[in-house]
């Protein structure tokens, strides 16, 4: 009989690593393992979205006192911690109960404080993946699960004596790692042009990425953009717009065309010269996995350590500021040579990714053994 693996997660930002683990453990193990994924709101969502639709920037600085909040008051952190715990352990608890889950993986902090009580009354063992690679808020570590999953070596000499930790890679959709002929691509998508780019926003559509659409709008040479949209409808509209100012007065030579949210966003990305956008892991890793430089023009508090992951492992671009990132979006359409730097660099850290499955099988396996020898 196969046994349960519960993952724990958010759809705002989190569904994508959240479904790249279930798809990676069914497929190596799915013999043995069947996984669901148990899926919450984040607290105030609906503010949250649409304050970060239209200024993401302002979640900054409270990201950043919520995080000196935690280091420096131990008393108004642990409020915090029974707020999430009351939360959320009931409807961790049925969850568990319904699906009969033998091992937890948490990909959201706000559910830890639950899932270390259930491990200590039902000694339901958890693993926690932590879904940012590099900027780490003291939430999302846990000294209570079987294992903390880290995206690099970077931050283990950091926390490994917080917690039990190892460097795992980052978990992608196959879809975005399965080989692929970019013509072939380009041709079922009807691109015509030589150069191809993707303008990504995050899942809930960041109107911050319009800033770099002036100099796309103006080059001299043929280019066709994507704006991958999310969930936003004013960005799509506002690209639509465009999209028909364009055809009807513009002598650009620049096609503008807006995307809706598509669960084929894999093959645009896999179409793409250069994919730019918000330094948002999961987009950065799926860009990597696609074998696509990244241009990151904007991050969020939390991605900071994102933009040093470009540098370092020369996967892109980094620039936020509006001129200077205009000026070099000209240059690379004017010597889209230069881009092939990046593609050795890029395969490296696809394959360090795609080892991330084996290590988390290896762990599970590892509970499961564990299991039988204590009964």
């Amino acid at each position: 009989m196969k046994k349960n693996i519960g993952i724990f997660s958010t759809k705002q930002g989190h569904q994508s690593i959240a479904e790249a683990i279930k798809e990676k453990i069914e497929k190596e193990a799915g013999d043995r393992y069947q996984v669901h994924i148990y899926y919450t709101k984040q607290p105030f969502s609906l503010i949250y979205k649409s304050i970060y639709r239209l200024a993401p920037k302002a979640f900054d600085r409270p990201y950043e006192f919520s995080v000196n909040m935690i280091k420096n008051h131990a008393e108004l952190n642990k409020l915090v911690s029974v707020f999430f715990l009351k939360s959320t352990y009931q409807s961790c608890i049925r969850f568990i109960k319904e699906k009969n889950i033998d091992v937890v993986i948490n990909t959201f902090f706000y559910f830890q404080p639950a899932l270390e009580k259930i491990k200590q009354k039902k000694n339901i063992p958890y693993i926690n993946a932590i879904a940012n690679p590099r900027t780490i808020h003291p939430f999302e570590l846990s000294p209570k699960a079987e294992i903390n999953l880290f995206f690099d070596k970077e931050n283990l000499t950091k926390y490994q004596k917080k917690c039990l930790a190892k460097a795992a890679g980052w978990f992608v959709g196959e879809r975005f790692e399965r080989e692929y002929r970019k013509e072939e691509i380009k041709k079922k998508l009807k691109i015509k042009t030589a150069i191809n780019f993707l303008i990504v926003s995050g899942s809930e559509g960041s109107t911050a990425v319009l800033k770099i659409l002036p100099a796309l709008i103006n080059c001299q040479k043929p280019l066709q953009v994507f704006v991958a949209c999310g969930h936003n409808k004013t960005l799509y509209n506002n690209v639509l717009g465009i999209q028909k100012s364009l055809a009807a007065f513009s002598q650009s030579k620049a096609i503008i065309t807006p995307l809706k949210f598509t669960k084929k966003i894999h093959l645009y990305m896999q179409a793409a010269d250069l994919i730019i956008g918000k330094a948002g892991p999961n987009t950065l890793f799926e860009s990597v996995a696609t074998v696509t430089p990244f241009f990151a023009i904007t991050h969020l508090a939390q991605e900071e350590g994102n933009l040093e992951i470009i540098q370092e492992y020369q996967l892109g671009y980094v620039e936020e500021k509006v001129k200077a990132a205009n000026k070099k979006i000209l240059d690379i359409i004017n010597q889209p040579q230069q881009l092939e730097k990046f593609h050795k660099h890029l395969l490296n850290l696809k394959a360090y990714n795609q080892q991330s499955a084996q290590i988390l099988i290896k762990k599970i396996d590892q509970i499961f053994k564990n299991k039988l020898k204590n009964k």
